[in-house]
């Protein structure tokens, strides 16, 4: 596989997002996915572990990925606005990727680790045009996840056993309160960070992805 990773930039209303789109370059045509980062106040951006780890395991299966600086992070424009203005963030990325000639006719789909699950997966909640979404690490001891029960696409999910952020009696509760099932893979020897467990927890999602939105 020969892996094209370029730098772009992605205008969201008044502002600019600098991303990265990686694609293999045997390949024109497929499906696009955006890839959001865990917290920025707490050191998180597009230059991440997970969120690399996300981004070769969709482009070797053949997708189009992109992975950005949520807003006021690295040299996107604006200012940290709590997650509310970030999700407008998704949607403007998503609104770009769909443009792309690569990707176009060929579907869309929306991942997040950590804070950039909880604003990725609201974002997907709102818009119609995402047909498979996926989380890493959903931090539910520190935002409300409830919206899920409005979201319609396929969810894929994978966190850690260690991990105090996303517990298993946390996520128990959050199904038992969605009326579709979850796809919910727990890696026992993973904490919120996922250090050497990064690999399979990406691998999970991409190949989840590929049962709804294959390329």
């Amino acid at each position: 596989m020969t892996v094209q990773v370029r730098d772009v930039k992605i205008p969201v209303g008044e502002i600019s997002l600098e991303g990265k789109l990686g694609q293999d370059e045997r390949i024109s045509t497929g499906p696009g996915v955006v890839i959001c980062h865990p917290h920025p106040q707490f050191g998180g951006s597009m230059e991440n572990n997970v969120v690399w780890a996300l981004c070769d395991a969709f482009v070797e299966r053949g997708y189009v990925a992109v992975a950005f600086n949520f807003r006021g992070v690295g040299s996107s424009g604006g200012r940290h606005e709590d997650g509310e203005g970030e999700i407008l963030d998704v949607l403007g990325v998503l609104d770009w990727l769909e443009a792309l000639p690569e990707t176009k006719g060929f579907g869309l789909g929306v991942l997040g680790y950590s804070f950039g699950a909880w604003v990725g997966l609201r974002a997907a909640a709102r818009d119609t045009r995402v047909r498979c979404v996926g989380a890493v690490a959903p931090p539910l001891a520190m935002y409300p996840f409830s919206f899920l029960k409005d979201l319609s696409a396929p969810l894929f999910v994978v966190s850690g056993g260690r991990d105090a952020f996303c517990s298993t009696d946390g996520k128990e509760a959050l199904c038992s309160e969605l009326p579709n099932e979850v796809n919910w893979k727990i890696l026992e020897g993973a904490d919120h960070f996922f250090w050497n467990c990064e690999k399979e927890a990406a691998g999970y999602l991409a190949d989840g992805f590929g049962r709804h939105l294959s390329p």
